[in-house]
């Protein structure tokens, strides 16, 4: 790993299997385990207590220099956006929505003046989206949140980014022409942790509200 992010990653993230192998990949030091899923299948007000709770955990993190969020819940079958049916749209809409908003407002709070924070998230490729159409909702709102906190932090000097994956979303049979790279969809502790490790390095001091995508060259 490169020297400047020798002194650790902090990691904020789901359990989901790709999370994990992302966070061992960039040696995390520090890794918070975020909720998964809604607490209450009925949506009642008891996931704000959830989410709550989850912010208080983050914000009692020491400071740091480098923070991760990958906040990725398990992969929902394909549908098209307008099937969703209300409580459908909840589960894999709003809360994921509103997890990566609870966990990436408290994690910019906790990173250090000329920090950096990566935002990794699942967003299909166009070609790709069809009957995807909630994980493109959800990642669209992640990317104007990262633009949003990155001109709000600039001022101390933090840098807050993206790196967009489409593991998650990866078809069985590809429209169009082939990806650029045969490494489409590219592995986590390859191509997605290598996007990452440049974000968060000294090199990309100039980089600050983008949305870089590991997925091989797929649009």
């Amino acid at each position: 790993m490169p020297g400047d992010l020798e002194r650790g990653v902090s990691f904020l993230g789901t359990g989901v299997r790709d999370a994990d192998q992302l966070a061992r990949s960039l040696a995390s030091r520090r890794r918070l385990t975020s909720p998964t899923a809604p607490p209450d299948p009925e949506w009642s007000w008891a996931w704000a207590d959830d989410l709550a709770a989850w912010r208080n955990e983050i914000e009692a993190l020491p400071s740091t220099d480098h923070v991760v969020v990958c906040t990725w819940v398990e992969a929902f079958p394909s549908i098209h956006l307008v099937e969703l049916e209300p409580m459908r749209w909840l589960q894999q809409v709003e809360w994921p929505t509103s997890l990566w908003f609870t966990t990436l407002v408290a994690a910019v709070g906790r990173c250090r003046d000329g920090g950096s924070v990566v935002a990794v998230l699942d967003r299909p490729a166009t070609l790709d989206a069809i009957g995807r159409g909630p994980a493109v909702v959800v990642a669209e709102g992640v990317i104007n949140l990262v633009r949003s906190l990155a001109a709000r932090e600039g001022g101390r000097g933090v840098r807050v980014n993206a790196v967009m994956s489409s593991r998650h979303s990866n078809v069985d049979e590809l429209l169009g022409s082939p990806p650029p790279l045969a490494t489409f969809p590219g592995r986590i502790d390859v191509e997605v942790a290598g996007a990452v490790r440049l974000l968060l390095s000294d090199d990309s001091v100039g980089i600050t509200g983008s949305a870089v995508s590991a997925t091989s060259g797929r649009r």
